[in-house]
């Protein structure tokens, strides 16, 4: 820490020194003492004309002057998520280390055996695994975006109304995609029905365009399901990992159906649970160049995109492609348009992948 402290420059060690001058001034009032300290530091800078830059740190840093070491000392400082949501909050490197040194300076300060070994080696833990995120800027982001969204899924009555044990859950879901594609209302009604789910169940739409949403705890053909509704042409697919095991689809088509085509798609969907099911998948032409594999995604996943021209069966063939290598798909982002696809995956790191990436290319690109 004395390091840290020695490598800021005099107005960040003057900046510094009064943040934990007013960190605390907002005690005793009803409102957060965090954000009471936050106004009164903006109108002591407009009376020493401290740098905008300056300024904004300073309010980071007394907003956030407990968040360190609440999570530090509460949470699971080696869940990637819990640190991405740390930084979406902490902003960048510079206000790490400064809130690093202030959290220091803040427990110490106190007195007794308030800062201790163990304190010690939790906070300076969270600082190293922070500093490690801070470099991916697009997921601090991301989890900067989630926490807005999940601030409007909690005040929503339809949230409040759920079991304590549900909201807990829902909010822990993994991907972002669940928060950042579907409405307040939607993601309450996707977890209600999650929570309902034995087996598997599934919801068709055909008010513009074919669109089947499943909810499933055992195992579901995928490759069976794409192939054999291939003519109807996927338009798009969400993949979300909910809780409980329960694995949530959403396929939306370009076409439609009604009649009896419509009893034959329930009747498909129903068979895609029998996983002896096979259909022999249509010729597609994927070459290695069109396929990016990211290893270094995160600690625990890892994602692949596809971007090539839009075939028959492409997205079947993909699928079944991943079901033959063993692969777990957490999440899915699929979008086509009449000529081009641009599907991304995130791949739990199970099953060895990343030492098999070669297989991987070797299996998509074969029909090339």
């Amino acid at each position: 820490i004395k390091e840290l402290h020695d490598e800021l420059s005099a107005e960040e060690k003057l900046l510094l020194k009064i943040v934990v001058l007013f960190h605390d001034t907002g005690k005793g009032r009803k409102q957060d003492h965090s954000e009471v300290g936050a106004k009164l530091i903006v109108s002591f800078a407009g009376k020493i004309n401290f740098a905008e830059e300056l300024l904004e740190r300073a309010v980071t840093l007394i907003k956030h002057h407990i968040l360190m070491s609440n999570v530090a000392f509460k949470e699971n400082i080696h869940n990637e998520k819990t640190l991405y949501k740390f930084m979406s909050k902490v902003k960048d490197t510079k206000n790490l280390k400064l809130l690093y040194i202030l959290t220091y300076a803040d427990i110490n300060g106190v007195g007794g055996n308030t800062y201790n070994a163990f304190n010690s080696k939790l906070l300076h833990d969270l600082y190293t695994s922070a500093l490690e995120v801070s470099q991916n800027s697009e997921r601090i982001t991301d989890a900067s975006k989630r926490i807005t969204i999940e601030k409007r899924v909690k005040n929503s009555d339809a949230f409040k109304e759920l079991p304590k044990l549900l909201q807990t859950k829902l909010l822990h879901v993994e991907s972002n995609m669940l928060f950042f594609k579907h409405s307040p209302q939607d993601i309450i009604r996707i977890a209600k029905k999650a929570k309902e789910t034995k087996k598997y169940d599934y919801n068709i739409y055909t008010q513009k365009s074919l669109s089947i949403e499943i909810y499933r705890k055992v195992p579901l053909n995928v490759g069976y399901l794409l192939a054999t509704l291939s003519h109807l042409d996927v338009a798009s697919m969400e993949i979300f990992t909910l809780f409980d095991g329960i694995k949530y689809f959403k396929i939306e088509f370009i076409k439609n159906v009604d009649g009896d085509e419509l009893v034959e798609v329930e009747k498909i969907v129903n068979n895609a649970f029998d996983m002896s099911r096979h259909v022999e998948m249509k010729k597609v032409n994927i070459s290695k160049k069109e396929i990016v594999i990211d290893c270094e995604h995160s600690l625990t996943h890892a994602e692949l995109n596809i971007n090539t021209k839009n075939q028959i069966g492409l997205l079947a063939y993909i699928m079944d492609c991943f079901e033959s290598l063993g692969i777990n798909i957490v999440t899915a982002k699929i979008h086509s348009t009449k000529h081009k696809v641009r599907d991304s995956f995130l791949m739990e790191k199970q099953n060895d992948i990343c030492n098999n990436v070669e297989k991987i290319y070797e299996l998509l690109t074969k029909g090339s």
